[in-house]
């Protein structure tokens, strides 16, 4: 697999991202797996309008009284995309808060490593 797709670039808050000359960013390959994975984990179910059944809720999730399996959920999202190794997917908590998810995209070597930080003390 030589394509991943392409998209517009969000940023780590999810606002779309502009070029210098006032152009809408866009990204492919494993940015764009990391992307997708990310907005998908963050993102509520529902929110979405045309694609209802997306979103983990993650963040919201850990706000509430609940006891939630942060490295499962992440493990889940990955393991949900086509385009990742699944024998590569990895996570760790790290301190306050951190996680960590690393994955190797299909035809990749170097692993892809998103941080997540859930503290929502």
């Amino acid at each position: 697999m030589d394509s991943y797709g392409s998209d517009i670039e969000l940023d780590s808050g999810g606002d779309v991202v502009f070029t210098d000359d006032g152009e809408l960013s866009v990204i492919t390959g494993g940015v764009l797996v990391a992307q997708d994975v990310r907005t998908e984990l963050m993102l509520s179910p529902g929110s979405c309008f045309w694609a209802p059944e997306f979103g983990k809720g993650l963040e919201d999730a850990l706000k509430g009284p609940n006891d939630i399996d942060v490295e499962g959920a992440l493990r889940a999202a990955a393991f949900n995309d086509e385009r990742i190794n699944f024998d590569s997917i990895s996570t760790s908590q790290l301190e306050g808060g951190r996680y960590q998810l690393s994955f190797k995209l299909i035809d990749g070597v170097e692993p892809v490593v998103l941080l997540f930080d859930l503290d929502v003390r």
